[in-house]
């Protein structure tokens, strides 16, 4: 048996360890609930000891937290409020709760109740990479995020294709109090809507389209029916051309054009089926003249400047120019420092993959229009490429799309989910994301808990191949010291410091095995940060010296529970002047971490 001790008291805590040790039992121990909750994600125990009253996350916060991620680990109280009704009255709302026992110990009971405590069964969520959460009607409230950055949540998007600006600034502020609550630094993705064609309005809100029958395709908005439909962007039927196939509804229904027109075009009906309102339209085959950012796009962009957001993506990229257009908008207003993500899902954007990988400040393998807009076929070989790169280019990559749909209503994903996830994570992705299924599903934490476990089983296998060491050899000249970092096998966690947050991106890229804890003062920072593979952030505000910024960094991560007593720590910084005069490119300095 395996047991997980959280006593702040030293003499509490080594008299517990070692009657339990005695006894044949393995046994660790945290001095506060956060600590506790580090070690819980990390590995398997088959009970809990905990006391009510510590530092940094008592005994109630510590429950609500494992109740997230592991909800059948049962929990021992060991408290000498063991008689205070108000405390017992709390204890009672949590099942994983199974009893409260007094101090001084009664070890006669304590071994009476652990001989009745089975084998649990455990799954990891101490992952790497990271998962954006698309935020819905399922997920908005702050208990709810709350529960889903435990479960693993790194960062929180916000889809502009729907909802009111009242109802995104009401999520956005939910967001930050359940980042506050929790202490974990989230990024908030903005994903613009882009120059999204759908349908119009269907009568009675849906018609049936059948096989070799005529439908035109209308400029003036009209109430579809078996013979005309119109579409929200007109603009797009000077476009369209004789032999262009349109695809609706993610292409289950496809249409050839037979005549062209600006006010109308009439189609042949290819693949028929049921048509319903505001269907998307997609057209693989036509040179598309609308502009990548339309005016809704300005206006949400506008938004998002003006609040708490961190990243904006753009929707239907086709070339780097837009992603300029965009940066340009951002560093002109003066406002934030928005990180640009391209969406790839054009055809034209994978054609011009790496021009538009140079410019942007992320990816997002968009593999929804993606699948419509080129032969589904061709859609892994097409994210195994961008995921590899945007690692040699280092830039974060989001991978997209139904990866966990089916849990939208289950409970469990399909085999074929649970391949696919794991599948993105051994190319190489920063983060992969889920959409409706954290945005409407029936169970958001149980989803993002699902999806840290497939990532967690994935890198537990991780090794990087011959061309990821001949590239960390080419790029070693860069910075020495990340690069030596990188190479170590012996530290337990690399501490980086990096107030500016110019290192950790490359250090992201070479190091997927051990740990990185970033040491920044910046809030902003440590949120964009979210989205890069291995990047824990410790934030210190104090103006510290390098040797107190050490010590403070240590103290910090041990409170935390990244790293514990015996184990050894690299510490690595960048370009600095030192107190000697001697401007270093960087350096590098291996730790043993001692006792109190």
């Amino acid at each position: 048996m395996r047991i997980l001790i959280l006593e702040d008291s030293k003499p509490t805590q080594h008299l517990l360890q070692s009657r339990l040790e005695k006894a044949g039992l393995t046994v660790d121990t945290a001095d506060n609930g956060h600590q506790g909750f580090q070690l819980a994600t990390s590995n398997a125990y088959d009970i809990i000891l905990s006391d009510i009253h510590m530092p940094h996350w008592d005994g109630f916060k510590f429950i609500e937290a494992i109740q997230v991620i592991n909800p059948h680990l049962p929990i021992l109280i060991i408290t000498s409020s063991h008689d205070d009704r108000h405390t017992l009255d709390r204890l009672e709302h949590y099942p994983n709760v199974i009893g409260v026992l007094s101090k001084p110990f009664d070890f006669e009971a304590l071994f009476k109740r652990l001989a009745s405590i089975p084998a649990q069964a455990h799954t990891s969520v101490n992952k790497k990479a990271k998962i954006v959460c698309t935020i819905g009607p399922a997920s908005s409230s702050p208990e709810m995020l709350g529960k889903m950055i435990l479960a693993g949540m790194d960062v929180a998007r916000l889809n502009f294709s729907h909802g009111s600006y009242e109802a995104h600034e009401a999520t956005l502020l939910a967001i930050r109090e359940a980042e506050k609550t929790w202490e974990k630094p989230i990024a908030v993705l903005q994903d613009l809507c882009g120059p999204k064609i759908r349908t119009g309005l269907m009568a009675d809100g849906a018609i049936r389209l059948m096989a070799g029958e005529v439908l035109i395709i209308q400029a003036e908005p009209v109430e579809g029916n078996v013979d005309r439909i119109s579409t929200i962007t007109p603009g797009i039927l000077a476009d369209l051309r004789v032999g262009d196939p349109v695809l609706l509804d993610d292409g289950l229904l496809e249409l050839r054009v037979v005549k062209e027109g600006r006010e109308e075009v009439h189609c042949e009906v290819i693949v028929g089926g049921t048509l319903k309102s505001s269907k998307g339209i997609n057209l693989p085959s036509t040179a598309i003249s609308l502009p990548s950012v339309t005016e809704k796009d300005w206006r949400d962009l506008d938004w998002g400047l003006n609040h708490s957001i961190d990243y904006v993506a753009l929707s239907f990229v086709r070339t780097a120019e837009e992603i300029k257009t965009i940066k340009d908008y951002i560093k002109a207003s003066g406002k934030r420092n928005l990180k640009v993500v391209a969406k790839i899902e054009k055809p034209e954007a994978v054609q011009n993959i790496k021009e538009i990988v140079e410019i942007s400040d992320a990816i997002m393998i968009a593999r929804g229009d993606m699948g419509v807009e080129l032969p589904a076929a061709r859609v892994p070989r097409i994210q195994e490429r961008i995921i590899q790169l945007c690692w040699e280019m280092n830039t974060p990559v989001i991978t997209a799309t139904q990866m966990l749909d089916s849990m939208t209503v289950n409970s469990r994903p399909t085999r074929a989910e649970v391949t696919d996830v794991s599948m993105a994570i051994k190319e190489g992705t920063d983060a992969v994301m889920l959409s409706q299924e954290t945005a409407t599903g029936v169970d958001p934490v149980n989803v993002v808990r699902t999806m840290a476990s497939i990532i967690c089983e994935e890198e537990r296998y991780a090794r990087g191949g011959a061309d990821h060491y001949q590239q960390l050899m080419e790029d070693a000249a860069i910075n020495p010291a990340l690069s030596a970092v990188a190479n170590l096998s012996t530290n337990t966690a690399t501490l980086l410091l990096d107030p500016d947050g110019t290192l950790y991106p490359t250090l992201s890229k070479w190091n997927r095995k051990v740990p990185i804890l970033l040491v920044t003062k910046s809030l902003h920072v440590a949120r964009h940060a979210g989205l890069y593979n291995n990047i824990f952030p410790l934030i210190i505000r104090e103006e510290l010296g390098r040797t107190e910024m050490v010590f403070r960094s240590l103290t910090m991560a041990r409170e935390w529970g990244y790293i514990h007593t015996g184990e050894i720590v690299a510490v690595v910084e960048g370009a600095r002047l030192t107190r000697s005069g001697i401007r270093q490119m960087g350096a590098v300095q291996v730790l043993r971490v001692e006792k109190d």
